[in-house]
């Protein structure tokens, strides 16, 4: 996501995100927003655009790892369970229907 030629967004699909959890996928990913275009919806845009993503390659759910516990849901995730990277602590996913 840009403004006048400066990134201030990202989001990913991806194949896999969950070492733990290799059987689902795909994985809405690194999300992010400049601190100073927070607050404008762009976060919801992005999820949005990677849904839309997910759903032309096929695919009617999409999933996500986080640790923003109350987030997501306000756009359609629902918890799913916990899992692991070995190089971090257990953080909850979350599926979303497309």
């Amino acid at each position: 996501m840009e403004d006048s030629g400066e990134i201030i967004g990202c989001a990913g699909l991806i194949s896999n995100d969950f070492i733990s959890r290799m059987d689902l996928w795909p994985w809405i990913c690194a999300l992010y927003i400049d601190n100073s275009y927070r607050g404008r919806s762009l976060g919801k845009e992005l999820l949005l655009r990677a849904k839309a993503d997910a759903e032309k390659a096929g695919f009617n759910i999409v999933f996500l790892c986080t640790d923003h516990i109350g987030y997501y849901e306000k756009y359609g995730f629902t918890y799913i369970g916990d899992g692991y990277h070995p190089w971090e602590a257990v953080q909850e996913f979350m599926r979303a229907i497309t």
